[in-house]
């Protein structure tokens, strides 16, 4: 099965990770995504309350995807080879393949 997600998705998926991984309140996140030459595709979590801001790599978003997946839909997270893409066009997705 192959799944794509769109930006909000991501935005989502790091924003679940964020919110999990450093005990902030979700709905206190704020997520941009970055592209930058040779770093690829980063993401910077702002949380409101805190006052906060977290930097997260490219693995990281991997990661929160697929974590989730795990929470939200059930998913397996290891059966799942994600890959980040950004195009200048479209903006950032994500195609993951469940096997």
């Amino acid at each position: 099965m192959k799944i794509i997600f769109n930006e909000q998705d991501l935005i989502d998926s790091t924003c679940v990770f964020g919110a999990s991984t450093y005990n902030e309140v979700i709905e206190d996140i704020q997520a941009e995504l970055h592209h930058e030459e040779g770093k690829g595709i980063t993401a910077t979590l702002h949380a409101s309350k805190s006052q906060k801001s977290y930097q997260l790599s490219e693995q990281d978003i991997i990661d929160a995807t697929a974590i989730y997946l795990e929470e939200y839909h059930h998913f397996d997270p290891n059966q799942l080879l994600i890959q980040l893409f950004y195009e200048e066009e479209t903006g950032f997705s994500a195609e993951i393949e469940s096997h």
